[in-house]
């Protein structure tokens, strides 16, 4: 379950998105041919033909990809999706050799069959669609598999086929991008500049701490003295005045991830974010405090 540096998806996800069932229940349900399914490979003369489109039909029906793209992402058919598709059709799976090598062949007939199902490739004018599909997703989390399932699901309603693993991946950490940064503005549009001066400040120092720092150590044990400074550090954060109805702006367990990273960071580290992550993060752990 590693995770490349700066990758979105780590390699054990990235499988997962364009898995074939092993299982023979899971293989039934999926890969089971219509009686318009076998007439369509039965057009074919030849058996290696027959069954490179049987497996062509099977792809492009889920996971939603081309026999060629599934060879060039894993280098192999999976044995037991092509031994379940050639025993449907009384065909042997050594048939595959001839046809997997034949790659213009390949690409004719997958062009044709997407034709027939009402499908089409992914083109370089639909990439805003899918790091829209992405941000949408992402409005609530910044789980990176959550995110690719959510342009996965996008591309399978518009009838595109998948692209490769490495477009997905791209588009899905754009789209988490926009909807950190459409968050963080919401979060944070209508601050005054007064407003917007105080958070800053709480990253000065006072008695060796930054303000934040304080804020962040506020006692739990309700001691006499403990409840003072938590009614004087309080009275900090009540002065800057942000509205508690701020945190409606963006969905609940977005806001709840900027409190959790505003409660974890040290004071430094938050202070190095770029402003609008850093003040999006200050309003939502100064509501959260003030609550």
């Amino acid at each position: 379950m590693t995770k490349r540096k700066h990758q979105l998806l780590t390699e054990s996800e990235r499988d997962q998105i364009l898995a074939i069932p092993t299982d023979r229940d899971h293989l039934a349900r999926l890969y089971t041919f219509e009686p318009s399914d076998i007439e369509i490979i039965g057009a074919r003369r030849e058996r290696r033909n027959q069954l490179g489109v049987a497996l062509q039909l099977a792809l492009l029906r889920h996971p939603g990809i081309t026999l060629a793209q599934l060879i060039q992402d894993r280098g192999a058919i999976p044995h037991d999706l092509a031994a379940f598709v050639a025993e449907q059709l009384g065909l042997h799976v050594t048939e595959l050799a001839n046809y997997a090598a034949r790659d213009q062949t390949m690409t004719d007939h997958a062009r044709e069959l997407a034709a027939r199902l009402g499908l089409r490739g992914l083109t370089r004018a639909d990439i805003p669609f899918i790091v829209e599909a992405a941000a949408r997703t992402a409005w609530a989390t910044d789980k990176g598999m959550t995110i690719a399932m959510g342009v996965v699901t996008a591309l399978r309603e518009a009838r595109i086929l998948l692209p490769s693993i490495s477009t997905i991946e791209r588009a899905s950490s754009a789209g988490r991008a926009r909807a950190r940064k459409q968050a963080a503005y919401a979060l944070i549009a209508d601050l005054s500049a007064e407003q917007v001066q105080a958070l800053d400040q709480l990253f000065d120092a006072a008695g060796g701490m930054s303000h934040l720092a304080l804020l962040k150590t506020i006692p739990v044990a309700a001691k006499p003295d403990h409840v003072r400074q938590i009614l004087d550090r309080l009275r900090q954060v009540r002065k800057i005045g942000i509205s508690p109805d701020v945190a409606g702006r963006i969905h609940a367990d977005r806001f709840r991830q900027y409190v959790r990273e505003g409660r974890a960071s040290p004071a430094y580290m938050i202070e190095r974010y770029i402003p609008s992550r850093r003040r999006a993060t200050l309003v939502a752990f100064l509501l959260d405090l003030d609550g």
